[in-house]
């Protein structure tokens, strides 16, 4: 079974991070002195460490983190204050930023996104797809930019642009047009996650019932050709 663990002095954070993992059948400890847990067994192993920056000297336990013998293989997880003064450390050191304020749902779509990270593939629920789409986002006052969305579900998607290209938190503006459909889905969507790589996770907020409704007939028919598909492919194999 999968292993993780949570530095956090905060009981709420604690309450709401177990209960995810748990969800998901993943192993989860907890502890709130970083250096009581870097001084215990080497030879216990990790597949995921989640950071608070709430400790003290959070950039210093960020950086042990990196080179903890339990955590080596373990993905690197930062739950962050938009404005903390310390983001490029942040982004530096860990894979992915979770923003605050920390709720379920949103620790629940952040670890979707990195569940390959973790060895195991732990979606459930909403279908989601595999794309290339290109997308203009917006955001503030800012000109925008066309990034491609990766994955796509029609409650939210995962989208992949240059690094330092999404703001630190908050919302954005997203248009889109799915495959053999001219007309572009406009939706307003929160920012969830973002990792070191340039990707990062959005849920989708406001958008036409139309929209959504198209956009969810349009997912479930492509999950489900994606699926014939794999069922064809091994049985052509003879498995």
């Amino acid at each position: 079974m999968l292993r993780s663990v949570l530095i956090s002095p905060d009981s709420d954070t604690v309450r709401i991070i177990g209960r995810v993992f748990k969800d998901l059948e993943v192993t989860f400890e907890h502890s709130s002195d970083a250096a009581a847990l870097f001084s215990n067994d080497s030879k216990r192993r990790f597949d995921a460490i989640v950071v608070d920056d709430a400790i003290e000297g959070v950039a210093s336990v960020l950086e042990k983190v990196t080179t903890f013998p339990g955590g080596s293989k373990a993905v690197r997880i930062v739950l962050a204050d938009p404005g903390s003064a310390n983001h490029t450390v942040f982004k530096a050191s860990a894979q992915v930023i979770f923003y605050k304020p920390i709720s379920a749902e949103r620790v629940r779509h952040g670890l979707r996104a990195v569940r390959n990270l973790m060895g195991r593939d732990r979606r459930r629920g909403a279908k989601r797809v595999a794309t290339m789409i290109p997308v203009r986002i917006r955001y503030g006052r800012s000109a925008g930019a066309q990034v491609f969305i990766a994955d796509l579900s029609d409650s939210g998607a995962s989208l992949q642009c240059g690094v330092g290209e999404f703001p630190a938190a908050g919302s954005m503006h997203m248009d889109f047009a799915i495959p053999g459909d001219a007309e572009r889905i406009h939706v307003t969507a929160e920012l969830m996650w973002q990792n070191n790589e340039g990707g990062a996770g959005v849920r989708f907020l406001d958008m036409a019932m139309s929209a959504r409704r198209k956009l969810g007939q349009w997912v479930k028919e492509e999950a489900s050709a994606i699926e014939k598909g794999r069922l064809s492919g091994l049985s052509h194999a003879g498995i």
